[in-house]
Protein backbone atom coordinates (compact mmCIF):
# COMPACT_ATOMS: atom_id res chain seq x y z
CA UNK A 1 0.00 0.00 0.00
CA UNK A 2 3.14 2.46 0.34
CA UNK A 3 4.01 2.17 -3.03
CA UNK A 4 0.69 4.36 -4.29
CA UNK A 5 1.37 6.80 -1.78
CA UNK A 6 5.14 7.00 -2.66
CA UNK A 7 4.28 6.57 -6.54
CA UNK A 8 1.57 10.00 -5.52
CA UNK A 9 4.10 11.75 -3.89
CA UNK A 10 6.66 11.43 -6.54
CA UNK A 11 4.24 12.74 -9.25
CA UNK A 12 5.70 16.69 -10.28
CA UNK A 13 4.41 19.67 -8.34
CA UNK A 14 2.50 16.90 -5.30
CA UNK A 15 3.06 18.51 -1.79
CA UNK A 16 1.75 16.09 -0.12
CA UNK A 17 -1.57 14.03 0.81
CA UNK A 18 -3.93 13.08 3.84
CA UNK A 19 -6.45 10.40 4.72
CA UNK A 20 -9.50 11.76 6.47
CA UNK A 21 -11.96 9.41 8.37
CA UNK A 22 -15.44 10.18 6.89
CA UNK A 23 -15.44 11.48 11.13
CA UNK A 24 -13.12 13.62 10.26
CA UNK A 25 -10.06 12.20 12.06
CA UNK A 26 -6.28 12.48 11.07
CA UNK A 27 -5.54 8.75 9.61
CA UNK A 28 -2.46 10.16 7.18
CA UNK A 29 -0.80 12.53 6.72
CA UNK A 30 2.54 12.64 3.97
CA UNK A 31 4.20 15.90 3.28
CA UNK A 32 6.94 16.50 0.87
CA UNK A 33 10.03 18.09 2.27
CA UNK A 34 9.32 21.13 4.15
CA UNK A 35 6.25 21.92 2.74
CA UNK A 36 5.54 25.31 4.14
CA UNK A 37 1.90 25.50 3.26
CA UNK A 38 1.27 22.30 5.37
CA UNK A 39 -2.67 22.38 6.82
CA UNK A 40 -4.08 22.69 10.10
CA UNK A 41 -6.28 20.06 11.95
CA UNK A 42 -8.88 20.62 13.61
CA UNK A 43 -12.91 20.27 14.48
CA UNK A 44 -13.70 22.07 11.42
CA UNK A 45 -12.19 19.64 9.51
CA UNK A 46 -14.90 17.14 10.33
CA UNK A 47 -17.58 19.58 9.46
CA UNK A 48 -15.85 19.70 5.75
CA UNK A 49 -16.21 16.33 5.47
CA UNK A 50 -19.58 16.58 6.44
CA UNK A 51 -20.37 18.65 3.52
CA UNK A 52 -19.24 16.55 1.02
CA UNK A 53 -22.05 14.22 1.06
CA UNK A 54 -20.65 11.36 -0.27
CA UNK A 55 -19.26 13.07 -3.28
CA UNK A 56 -17.00 10.73 -5.00
CA UNK A 57 -13.94 12.87 -6.50
CA UNK A 58 -13.72 16.86 -6.15
CA UNK A 59 -11.28 18.99 -7.48
CA UNK A 60 -10.28 22.19 -5.58
CA UNK A 61 -8.62 25.41 -7.41
CA UNK A 62 -7.18 28.28 -5.98
CA UNK A 63 -4.68 30.98 -7.00
CA UNK A 64 -1.46 28.33 -6.49
CA UNK A 65 -2.76 25.17 -6.76
CA UNK A 66 -5.17 22.04 -6.18
CA UNK A 67 -6.84 20.12 -3.69
CA UNK A 68 -7.73 16.58 -5.11
CA UNK A 69 -10.13 15.12 -2.84
CA UNK A 70 -10.89 11.28 -3.29
CA UNK A 71 -13.64 9.28 -1.34
CA UNK A 72 -12.03 5.67 -0.20
CA UNK A 73 -13.88 2.80 1.86
CA UNK A 74 -12.79 4.80 5.04
CA UNK A 75 -12.58 8.51 4.48
CA UNK A 76 -11.35 11.09 2.01
CA UNK A 77 -8.30 10.87 0.47
CA UNK A 78 -6.87 14.79 0.00
CA UNK A 79 -3.51 15.68 -2.66
CA UNK A 80 -2.33 18.70 -2.30
CA UNK A 81 -0.32 19.63 -5.59
CA UNK A 82 0.79 22.76 -7.09
CA UNK A 83 -0.05 23.97 -11.02
CA UNK A 84 1.73 21.47 -12.77
CA UNK A 85 0.68 18.53 -11.12
CA UNK A 86 -0.30 15.90 -14.48
CA UNK A 87 -3.91 15.37 -12.51
CA UNK A 88 -4.37 12.26 -15.21
CA UNK A 89 -1.78 10.55 -13.34
CA UNK A 90 -3.01 11.52 -10.62
CA UNK A 91 -6.15 10.52 -10.72
CA UNK A 92 -4.77 7.02 -11.90
CA UNK A 93 -2.94 6.23 -9.02
CA UNK A 94 -6.04 6.90 -7.32
CA UNK A 95 -8.27 4.55 -9.55
CA UNK A 96 -5.55 1.41 -9.03
CA UNK A 97 -5.42 2.70 -5.11
CA UNK A 98 -8.68 3.10 -3.81
CA UNK A 99 -9.97 -0.96 -4.68
CA UNK A 100 -6.89 -2.09 -3.14
CA UNK A 101 -7.76 -0.57 0.14
CA UNK A 102 -11.43 -1.40 -0.11
CA UNK A 103 -9.96 -4.73 -0.29
CA UNK A 104 -7.69 -4.03 2.87
CA UNK A 105 -10.64 -2.53 4.73
CA UNK A 106 -12.13 -6.16 4.28
CA UNK A 107 -9.70 -8.32 5.36
CA UNK A 108 -9.36 -5.72 8.24
CA UNK A 109 -5.32 -5.32 7.81
CA UNK A 110 -5.66 -1.25 7.47
CA UNK A 111 -5.32 -1.25 11.49
CA UNK A 112 -1.74 -2.18 11.27
CA UNK A 113 -0.92 -0.04 8.14
CA UNK A 114 -1.89 3.12 9.87
CA UNK A 115 -0.64 2.08 13.38
CA UNK A 116 1.26 4.75 14.41
CA UNK A 117 4.78 4.46 16.19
Amino acid sequence: MNNHFNELLTLRDVKGLMLVSFEGQLVLKEFVGSFAGEPKIDDSLALFIHSLRGAREIEVFYENGRIYIRKTEIGYLFIITGTATPMALVRLNCDMFVPAMKKMVKRDKFKGFFKKN
